[in-house]
C-alpha cells in the first residue's frame, strides 16, 4: 500500500482512504503525494479519523484555514503534525510553542521554518528532548547555540556539537566534554577547525577517533595516522576516505 500511497497516479478517493490507514508509513507516503488536492484534505481535516486529520495536518497542500483548526486538535498526534508543517500559520505555531505535550513542541523545534526567536524560546524548554531538537535546527542563532553548549543534558550538547553553525569557541569547549558522544559529534562536524581534529584524533575513546577518521575535513596526515590506530574500528573508518583518493 505504501507504493500506492506514493503514486501520483492514484485516484483521490483511494488516497483519502489511505490517508486514514493505521499504518504510519502509508500515511506518511500520502502526506508526500502532491496529487492529494486541497478540497480532499479539507475534508480529512474535519473527519472523525485522527489518522486522516494527522495526514492532512502534515500535507503541503492543506488549506491554511484547515491548518489553523488542526493546530487546535484534541489529539496530540494531529497537533504535532501541524507543528511540523512548514505551511502552518505563524500565529498557530506561536500558540503550539506552549503546548502541554512535549512531542508537539519538539515538532516545532525541528521545523526548519520556525523563526530564530521561537527557537530561542524552545532551547530553554523544560524537556531535554525539545531542547535537543531545537539545538539541531539549522536556524538556531549563534547566541542560543553558545548557551545550549552548557546544557545539563549531553544530548543537547551533542546536537550543538554537530551543528554547522556552531562557533569555533563553542566547538573548542565541547571538544573537551566529559561525554564521548559530544566529543564524537565535534569530530564528525565538517566545520570544525583543523586544530581540534588533530586533538580529537588522539582522544581516549576509539569512537571519537573513528569520527575524526571519517570526517572529510580531516587532513590527509591525520587520517593516515588513524589508519594505523590500535583499534580496528578506527582503522576501518580511516580506510574509507583513503580508498576514495586512489
Amino acid at each position: 500500500m505504501t507504493a500506492e500511497a506514493m503514486d501520483a497516479r492514484t485516484g483521490i478517493e483511494r488516497l483519502v482512504e489511505l490517508a486514514c490507514s493505521n499504518d504510519p508509513e502509508v500515511r506518511s507516503a500520502v502526506q508526500g503525494n502532491p496529487a492529494l488536492i486541497a478540497d480532499a484534505l479539507a475534508g480529512l481535516a474535519i473527519g472523525a479519523s485522527w489518522q486522516g486529520r494527522e495526514t492532512a495536518a502534515g500535507h503541503a497542500n492543506t488549506p491554511t484555514a484547515s491548518l489553523r483548526k488542526l493546530a487546535k486538535d484534541d489529539d496530540k498526534r494531529v497537533r504535532a503534525a501541524a507543528a511540523a508543517n512548514q505551511n502552518t500559520p505563524a500565529r498557530s505555531i506561536e500558540d503550539l510553542i506552549f503546548d502541554e505535550d512535549w512531542s508537539v513542541r519538539a515538532a516545532i523545534a525541528a521545523n526548519t521554518a520556525t523563526s530564530d526567536a521561537w527557537l530561542d524560546e524552545l532551547i530553554r524548554d523544560e524537556d531535554n528532548r525539545v531542547r535537543a531538537m531545537a539545538a539541531a535546527n539549522p536556524g538556531l542563532s549563534a547566541k542560543a547555540l553558545d548557551r545550549a553548549a552548557g546544557d545539563d543534558d549531553w544530548r543537547v550538547r551533542s546536537a550543538v556539537a554537530a551543528h554547522l553553525g556552531a562557533a569555533e569557541s563553542v566547538l573548542d569547549r565541547l571538544a573537551g566534554d566529559d561525554h564521548w558522544q559530544v566529543r564524537a559529534q565535534v569530530g564528525a562536524n565538517r566545520g570544525v577547525p583543523i586544530v581540534l581534529l588533530r586533538t580529537l584524533a588522539t582522544d581516549e575513546d576509539w569512537r571519537v577517533r573513528a569520527e575524526v577518521a571519517g570526517n572529510s575535513s580531516s587532513p590527509h596526515e591525520v587520517v593516515a595516522g588513524l589508519a594505523l590506530d590500535g583499534d580496528e574500528g578506527v582503522r576501518n573508518a580511516a580506510a574509507r576516505p583513503l580508498t576514495k583518493e586512489h
